[in-house]
């Protein structure tokens, strides 16, 4: 189940209404100033009946959000919001202390809505404008990308969710991927093994099998994916990186100590890898060194991936 908290989810659902023939509105966060608040283009979709996808604080202002969504909906008109410091709604605050700006607009647009959310369920950077007034306008990406004001147009910048791709056997390689798909990731799992693919598959995970290490399946990554290699078998791991290398994947990784990671690397360059290539690979993997519990693992390596997308995409 989504957690709405991708404006790919919140677009569907907003999607998914307006076909059915309900009003709904759109809350964007336009601008933020201090620490604890979502960032500028996260969302939340309202229907009529007061049915809400996808949140623009961590509680302290969405029910006031919602309200104000609704109003929208029955005036047709939007409404910019300021809470915190400078704001009007005295009686509503950030605990955090700092100051947070909506846009909240009716969705008079459901062509705007679907190309937005064909963008990025496609995996494909985009844009979507929307004016003060309540405009939407599907695209482009904004020049500097990033989500801000230019006049009285806001323009979102939105890029595809973080996809995983994790390959490898045994407890690691089940404990990352179960981990990333119930962090609302696109998660695929590959191993040779058959034992870790059923498993992986009787938990709801997407798995593919690995059937030789020459007839690998065909490169899906693009600039939202990250690898993580969980094998223990450089017969399996060069073939793998050295096909990945070719990729856009904007994080690279396998697990093992340092002493692992340093004759990976001395294969890798036998093995006519670049050092540009290899210069990518991040090992040992984890924020928490030396760590050999699976789960810990799991944790302390998703961790580091969002760490990575986190910079890749604010």
């Amino acid at each position: 189940m989504s957690s709405y908290s991708h404006a790919e989810d919140v677009l569907g659902f907003a999607r998914t209404r307006l076909a059915a023939g309900e009003a709904c509105a759109l809350a964007v966060v336009s601008h933020t100033q201090g620490g604890g608040l979502r960032w500028p283009g996260a969302m939340m979709a309202v229907t009529r009946d007061g049915t809400a996808a996808g949140y623009v604080s961590n509680g302290c202002v969405d029910a006031d959000v919602i309200g104000h969504a609704l109003a929208a909906i029955e005036t047709g008109k939007a409404a910019y919001l300021v809470y915190g410091a400078g704001s009007p709604f005295m009686d509503i605050r950030l605990p955090c202390g700092g100051q947070m700006d909506v846009l909240v607009a009716p969705l008079t647009d459901p062509d705007a809505v679907a190309r937005t959310h064909d963008a990025l369920t496609a995996r494909t950077e985009t844009g979507l404008t929307i004016t003060r007034d309540g405009t939407f306008t599907a695209g482009p990406v904004p020049a500097d990308r990033t989500t801000s004001w230019d006049g009285d147009k806001l323009s979102l910048h939105l890029t595809p969710k973080l996809a995983l791709r994790v390959a490898g056997r045994g407890e690691e390689a089940i404990a990352l991927a179960r981990l990333a798909a119930a962090g609302d990731f696109d998660t695929t799992l590959q191993s040779p093994d058959e034992h870790t693919l059923a498993r992986a598959r009787a938990e709801g995970l997407t798995a593919i099998s690995l059937t030789t290490a020459q007839s690998l399946p065909g490169l899906t990554d693009d600039p939202w994916t990250a690898f993580a290699l969980l094998f223990h078998d450089q017969d399996w791991e060069i073939p793998l990186l050295l096909q990945t290398f070719d990729g856009p994947a904007f994080w690279i990784g396998a697990v093992g100590s340092r002493r692992t990671h340093q004759l990976r690397c001395e294969a890798l360059t036998a093995n006519g890898a670049r050092r540009d290539q290899i210069a990518r690979l991040q090992g040992p993997i984890g924020l928490i060194p030396r760590t050999r519990d699976a789960s810990m693992l799991a944790v302390s390596t998703l961790a580091e991936i969002a760490s990575a997308y986190k910079d890749l995409t604010a």
